[in-house]
């Protein structure tokens, strides 16, 4: 799977690694809100000067609304990455199959709306992880919400878990019989640049977790690891010594 983590997949994840993604999310986001900022100043400047008719100064106020919503839209995804920063909980023994189906009732009404269904395809054993169940929960919501918006009604979203050394994979495909839908207007449009705000989120989440993130873009899949519980790894270590 090729990965467009700011992170080389062959790195391993750690402290370091997981501030030096998150400086960059940052300053892409920060990077963004300064755009609207800037065109909205450059709109009121004009208005102010040269407008001469109420059909002027409409035409500036529908503007600087749009800029206002942008610009919102990217402090708000700037804030998100500083809770995420903030508020680092101590990972516990936690059920997946557990939070996999809390996400799907989350996200119940959205797949509904969308017309896309999906399957998921977890082991009845599957061991637990070490993460916090709070931020595993976002971290899957923000994955599946991203693989939602590219289906097209029909599509099928899948998701199933392996169980690799010490590790748990989550691999998420999305199918469609449809080509791949745009994404939102402002991503679309370059407001976002290369980075994606969903995935950018699931990708802080997933280094908080102390776990990776890694995907591609056409077709959408992604690969959540995660490492096992304390409790797991020992016993898989006495089965395996």
């Amino acid at each position: 799977m090729q990965t467009i983590s700011r992170i080389p997949a062959s790195e391993a994840v750690n402290s370091a690694g997981a501030n030096v993604a998150l400086l960059d999310a940052l300053s892409e986001g920060m990077h963004t809100m300064a755009q609207p900022l800037t065109v909205l100043r450059a709109t009121l400047e004009i208005a102010s000067g040269n407008a001469c008719l109420i059909s002027h100064y409409q035409r500036a106020i529908d503007s600087s609304l749009a800029e206002i919503a942008r610009l919102s839209e990217a402090m708000g995804f700037v804030q998100e990455l500083v809770r995420i920063a903030r508020e680092v909980p101590e990972p516990s023994a936690t059920d997946l199959a557990a939070v996999v189906g809390t996400v799907e009732e989350d996200l119940k009404c959205v797949l509904e709306t969308a017309g896309v269904a999906l399957e998921l395809d977890l082991l009845s054993d599957l061991p637990k992880v070490a993460a916090s169940a709070s931020r595993l929960r976002q971290c899957l919501f923000y994955l599946m919400q991203h693989a939602v918006s590219l289906c097209w009604a029909g599509g099928t979203i899948y998701l199933a878990a392996q169980k690799m050394d010490h590790q748990v994979h989550l691999v998420l495909r999305k199918w469609s019989s449809q080509p791949p839908r745009c994404e939102a207007s402002d991503w679309g449009q370059g407001l976002w640049g290369s980075l994606i705000p969903r995935l950018a989120l699931a990708d802080a989440l997933a280094r908080v977790l102390g776990g990776r993130l890694e995907w591609q873009a056409h077709p959408f899949a992604a690969c959540l690891s995660l490492p096992l519980s304390h409790d797991e790894t020992t016993q898989q270590d006495a089965v395996n010594g």
